[in-house]
């Protein structure tokens, strides 16, 4: 991501970003994060869910073409991928992902990749 992008810290329980040729970074604290939406049309998006916590699932919908996003997520946190992507990756990068396989800590991942990379990340 270029040095243009925004940062914004946030405790909301539900996040809403879109980036149209431009980039966002978000570190987010709630501590009862409950899911979102990312748009990005030739931009990118930075998520830092490291101070935050949920409770059961999460969903996160995630619309992208010629996009990037990256998510940082506690190593407790399930990641479950339910994207369709042409011409796109979902890449989990995590150090200790295995170690969240019976986690009740669930963020589910929906929408559509076009072009675009999600990077999964234990820290930013």
């Amino acid at each position: 991501m270029n040095n243009q992008a925004t940062f914004v810290f946030t405790n909301d329980d539900y996040i809403n970003t879109t980036t149209i040729f431009g980039g966002i970074k978000k570190n987010i604290i709630s501590k009862d994060f409950r899911g979102g939406r990312v748009s990005n049309i030739f931009g990118a998006t930075e998520l830092d869910f490291t101070n935050a916590d949920i409770a059961g699932v999460a969903v996160l919908d995630i619309s992208q073409c010629f996009g990037e996003v990256k998510i940082a997520v506690p190593n407790d946190w399930w990641i479950e991928s339910n994207t369709t992507q042409f011409f796109a990756t979902v890449e989990d990068n995590r150090t200790n992902a295995m170690n969240a396989y019976d986690s009740k800590k669930i963020l589910v991942l929906r929408g559509t990749s076009v072009f675009g990379v999600v990077e999964i990340l234990s820290n930013l």
